[in-house]
Order: C-alpha cells, then structure tokens, then sequence
C-alpha cells in the first residue's frame, strides 16, 4: 500500500521512476527551502498573513480538485487546477515590492562594499542630532528622521528631494521649520549623509494604536512594519522623542536620556568593516537585524 501511495504521488508530481532515497532527499529539500524562506523572511512581516492565507487557499482548492477527480468530474477538475497554478504564478505579482525589497537587500549585503563607500559612523553624529533636537524640543517642532539600514526606504516612500549632503544641525533644523516646503516630510539619512527630505512614509495600519500618536509616530511605525529602518520622531505638541524600529517605540522626554541611548541605538546603523564570507552574510541577512534590548513594544492603549 506504502509502495502504491508512492508511486501516485510520484505521478503526481511528474517524477516517476525515483528511488524511496532519491524522492525523499529532494522532498526534504524542497520542504526545508520553503520553510527557511518563511521562518526567515516571511514570518513576523506584514505579508504573513497574506502569505498563510494564500496557502490554505490553494490546500483547500487542490482537495476539491482531488473530490472532482474522484467523482470523475475531469473538466472540473482540470479547470480548478489551472487556477491553482495561475493562483502560484500570480504571488509573483501579489508580493512584487517583498520580492523587490528583498532582492534590493540581497544584492546590498552581499556584495563587497569599497573602503571608501562604507557607512561609518563620526564622532559628532550624536552631537549633531543632539542640537537640533534641542531646537526643536525648545520650540515644539515636529521632526521625523529616518536612518537606512539594509533595506532601502525608496521601495516603500514616495515623494521628497534628493539633497546627498552633509549632515548638520543647522541644515536638519531648517528642514523641519514651520511652513517650510519641506517641513511635514521625513529626513532619510543613508550612507552617514542626508539623502532626501519632504518622503512620504507609508501610514501604519494598526488600528490598536494609540490616540496619542499623531500622523508622524504613525508614519515612522509604518515604514518600520515595512523595512528594517530606524525612525526619529520630535512630537510637535509635546516635545518628546521617540526611536522606532520595527513596529516597536521607546519614548524619552529629556534630552540627557535621549543623548545617553541615541548612540545605542545608531551603532548597529553603522557596523564595522569586517571580513566575512558569503554564508555568513546570508546567515546574518536572515535573521532579524539590529533588534536592541532597550526596545518595548508600543503602548496600544
């Protein structure tokens, strides 16, 4: 009977002939690529859902083609597993901006960077956003910075200006003053320079947030549901300051804490140079980078 069942289901899948050996290796093969893809790249992103949903979708159509076969409803039977493949075919289109962002991040971790084009972190980094959040913290400005990570922001932001300068206090202040062009945008800063300002970020769409978080803290949440970036937000009405990654928020409300963490936070942003091999990279980009211990998840109430 065991025999049997094997054989169908080499039939099945078109390879006929295999040895048990030679059938469960390749199984095994197949099962444990899909599972990496998905317990590294799929699982905990916003896509999850839709991804198991799509799946249960197609193990429930391929059991009613099964039911038809037995009762010998061929044509139905043909037609339902024609739409399965076009259903497979069409996940190409489905999770185009994944499959993009992911592509986008393999070909930026995986190939060799120049010593001269890496992202290296000055001294003064901290000291700089430090004054200007005190300006903007003095005078209740909002702000909202955007620091790259591996990901690339432009997948998921639209609009802004490419500016590619050098990184000051003076310039991100102006950039956010009131009535400003620019001022209601985010701040992407790439590469240890200022890369654009006015982005648009996409808006989370948690609906379990809090009323208290305004349309910046929802957009910084957003672009971090959906890349690996760390977002800065200066609330406008009370001052304080947030660092957002992944969904997850910490707050400071005194600018000798937020001087004291910001470091912290920025390091991983900036790792450095060392040599590795390609596996390792590829083990380093399927895990979930640049997670920080002082990070709690948002308050939902």
């Amino acid at each position: 009977m065991i025999e049997t069942l094997r054989i169908q289901l080499q039939n099945y899948l078109g390879v006929a002939g295999l040895s048990w050996a030679s059938f469960f290796v390749q199984l095994f093969i197949v099962v444990f690529t899909f599972y990496w893809i998905y317990k590294n790249f799929v699982k905990n992103t916003p896509a999850e859902k839709t991804v198991k949903g799509m799946v249960i979708f197609l193990i429930i159509l391929w059991l009613i083609s099964e039911v038809f076969l037995i009762l010998r409803l061929r044509i139905l039977a043909s037609l339902l597993r024609n739409f399965i493949l076009l259903l497979i075919l069409s996940a190409i289109i489905i999770f185009q901006p994944e499959l993009r962002r992911l592509l986008s991040l393999l070909g930026n971790h995986l190939t060799p960077v120049s010593k001269g084009k890496k992202n290296v972190m000055t001294e003064n980094l901290t000291t700089t956003l430090v004054e200007a959040i005190t300006y903007w913290k003095k005078h209740k400005t909002g702000a909202l910075i955007v620091f790259e990570c591996q990901e690339p922001v432009v997948t998921v932001c639209t609009g802004g200006i490419n500016l590619d300068a050098k990184i000051s206090s003076e310039l991100l202040i102006n950039l956010f003053f009131v009535n400003t062009p620019l001022h209601d945008g985010g701040v992407v800063i790439s590469q240890n320079r200022i890369a654009k300002a006015g982005v648009i970020l996409p808006l989370s769409k948690d609906t379990s947030l809090s009323w208290r978080y305004g349309t910046r803290h929802r957009a910084a949440i957003g672009l971090s549901e959906a890349t690996d970036a760390l977002c800065l937000v200066v609330s406008e009405e009370t001052g304080d300051i947030s660092l957002i990654q992944k969904g997850k928020i910490q707050s400071f409300s005194e600018l000798s804490d937020i001087e004291k963490h910001l470091p912290i936070f920025l390091s991983p942003l900036f790792p450095k140079a060392t040599s590795q091999t390609f596996w390792k990279k590829l083990k380093q980009l399927s895990h979930k980078q640049l997670d920080n211990p002082f990070f709690n998840r948002y308050d939902k109430k």
